[in-house]
């Protein structure tokens, strides 16, 4: 007999013997549960708040946790599963306080609920593959934990799609650059086509210094999501250190009007679009390029390399500045 079955027997003795009638409380939970049948939270919340009037138990508390859940009062949800008490918890209502520390941006008590939950269920994927999403975010920034969770899992489950993209990812933000594309190559053979897969399937073999490759998926993540500024700009710089001047700008270009006016990507595309015209041998176009450039962010160094191609322009031909 399960300890939750157990408790609730005890409740029900406890409320006899104080002269309660268990089927008022048990009509008023079946109730509830019919209204959440039909999910009318509203209501069940009502029916789950009298019953609980009549006796507190875990059981209860964790009915009226699930109302709030699902009406996204987050806080009332997690201050009543703590309540409730780790070792009384079910499956369902770890996984609540989880993604409701989740919403609320507490990342760090997300940690600690999702860790606390797959020691109970290790084989929760879905829980897995968020957990690590969260160790590999900029807030909890600790990829190498994502990575061995990652890889202690796969030991036993190789296929889960949705713990795959987050070892892909946890290899990436871990700069395991190598085995961050052998696992984006894994998922394309089970055909999952993300943007995001091609993307960063892209920007690692760029990493890795094999920019034909990189160019392919690049295009191939354009293709997929042509309004992400991202992609066209880390394709732009590919197209530039492939000396392939005219797509550079084409795609730097489109960068520019998605990102404006975010200064210090503006920055790194105008001096990369500077750079393509200039190997264009157009070197008016391309100081232009570059005083815009300095516009959203001074650099010494482009500074330098300014005034070293204005020398190869007549004096009339000069941009002024």
């Amino acid at each position: 007999m399960s300890l939750l079955k157990k408790n609730f027997l005890i409740s029900i003795l406890l409320l006899e013997s104080i002269g309660i009638s268990a089927s008022d409380r048990t009509t008023l939970i079946a109730k509830g549960d019919s209204c959440v049948g039909q999910y009318d939270y509203f209501h069940a919340l009502e029916y789950y708040q009298q019953a609980r009037q009549l006796y507190n138990d875990s059981r209860i508390q964790m009915k009226i946790a699930d109302c709030y859940y699902f009406r996204y009062d987050f806080q009332k949800c997690t201050n009543l599963l703590k309540e409730v008490g780790e070792d009384s918890l079910s499956h369902d209502s770890y996984r609540e306080i989880y993604y409701a520390y989740g919403a609320v941006k507490q990342l760090p008590s997300q940690v600690y609920w999702g860790n606390q939950l797959l020691h109970r269920y290790p084989m929760d994927s879905k829980i897995l593959a968020s957990l690590m999403h969260v160790y590999s975010s900029d807030v909890i920034s600790q990829p190498q934990v994502a990575v061995v969770l990652g890889q202690k899992y796969c030991k036993k489950d190789s296929e889960d799609i949705e713990v795959n993209r987050a070892l892909a990812e946890a290899y990436f933000v871990n700069q395991n650059y190598q085995q961050s594309l052998d696992e984006y190559q894994k998922l394309l053979q089970q055909k999952d086509t993300t943007f995001s897969g091609l993307y960063y399937m892209g920007v690692c073999y760029e990493y890795l210094h094999q920019l034909d490759s990189a160019r392919v998926y690049l295009e191939d993540a354009v293709a997929k999501k042509e309004d992400s500024p991202v992609a066209s700009y880390r394709l732009g710089i590919v197209d530039t250190q492939l000396h392939l001047n005219g797509e550079a700008l084409l795609n730097l270009a489109i960068a520019a009007k998605l990102y404006q006016p975010d200064p210090t990507l503006m920055h790194l595309i105008y001096k990369y679009m500077g750079q393509a015209e200039v190997e264009l041998n157009d070197y008016a176009k391309g100081i232009e390029d570059w005083q815009k450039a300095q516009e959203y962010l001074m650099d010494d160094d482009l500074q330098k390399r300014m005034d070293e191609v204005k020398k190869k322009l007549p004096e009339a031909d000069s941009p002024k500045g």
